[in-house]
């Protein structure tokens, strides 16, 4: 494996490290203030990409950004009524019941959304894209080159994820959820609004989902199934990256594309090395959370009996 096919291997991973991100902060936000994990994520997302997408097709004046920030509000709009009109009222029940509930969340978004926009026909309406074009430009010597919209889906999901840690970090918001975080209860006590805080953060991950969503499926056929990978591989980041933090899943979903994408780089495996990607990410990322089980950033606690 020569040097130009490692760089490009790196340079190739970046717009998933962006979407990955993007989907891994939001299941993150949702975790840390409200002890549950969302499996609409990647659904709430899909149904923004699809809202996106009907929205240029039918005003095609519109500019696409105009669009795309519609479609967040969907998803900012659809994680705020998740957090309030369902999870807030199952506050009593169990955290695997609050998984269900979500589960039956994303079974009704799976059949609904082909439903709610059967105007569009999945396999020949792909989701519009901002470029198509191909940059190349040359790193250590090495000729290389990266579509402009993956560049563009890196940066903007950068420049998301640095404002979300800034304002985890400098703002009331932010103070409120890492308090909410540490110690519900607590938190309340001290006069945080932890309603707000929980109900903000969902609202946030779903419209974070929907930008992840419109670059997974830029110049792509739309189908329900889009955010799969995304929702899987998001979980995965925050299981090595360690849910402990909100830095440490970022982390996991920078590993987990690197992985995937090294694993289908025919110079390393083969002609054959596509047919191969998943497997080798899922056993490489399990042996690493074997490890580290507490998350390659997490912290054993050990509790005095």
């Amino acid at each position: 494996m020569s040097i130009q096919d490692i760089l490009q291997t790196l340079v190739n991973s970046l717009p998933m490290i962006g979407r990955y991100a993007l989907v891994t902060m939001g299941i993150v936000l949702i975790f840390r203030t409200t002890a549950t994990t969302n499996f609409a994520q990647g659904l709430i997302g899909t149904f923004g990409t699809f809202f996106v997408t009907f929205l240029s097709l039918t005003y095609t004046d519109l500019p696409l950004w105009v669009c795309l920030m519609a479609g967040m509000a969907v998803g900012f709009v659809m994680g705020m009524f998740m957090e309030v009109a369902l999870i807030r009222r199952a506050r009593g029940i169990t955290a695997s019941g609050k998984q269900m509930i979500t589960m039956g969340v994303m079974m009704i978004l799976v059949n609904v959304t082909p439903m709610l926009f059967r105007d569009i026909t999945l396999w020949t309406r792909p989701v519009k894209t901002f470029t198509t074009r191909i940059l190349h430009f040359s790193l250590f010597g090495q000729a290389l080159n990266i579509t402009e919209m993956g560049l563009l889906a890196f940066v903007v999901a950068a420049l998301v994820l640095i404002a979300v840690f800034a304002a985890l970090k400098f703002t009331k918001w932010g103070l409120g959820v890492r308090a909410t975080a540490a110690n519900e209860t607590v938190a309340q006590m001290l006069g945080v609004n932890t309603r707000v805080i929980t109900g903000f953060s969902w609202a946030l991950a779903g419209a974070m989902a929907t930008l992840g969503g419109f670059f997974t499926g830029a110049g792509t056929a739309l189908n329900v199934t889009l955010m799969g990978n995304a929702q899987v591989y998001g979980f995965l980041a925050c299981v090595l990256g360690g849910f402990g933090s909100f830095p440490a899943p970022i982390l996991g979903a920078v590993i987990i594309p690197l992985i995937y994408n090294f694993a289908g780089n025919p110079s390393l495996l083969g002609p054959n090395a596509g047919m191969w990607q998943n497997l080798i990410t899922f056993v490489v990322v399990l042996l690493l959370i074997l490890a580290f089980p507490n998350g390659l950033l997490g912290k054993k606690y050990i509790k005095k009996v």
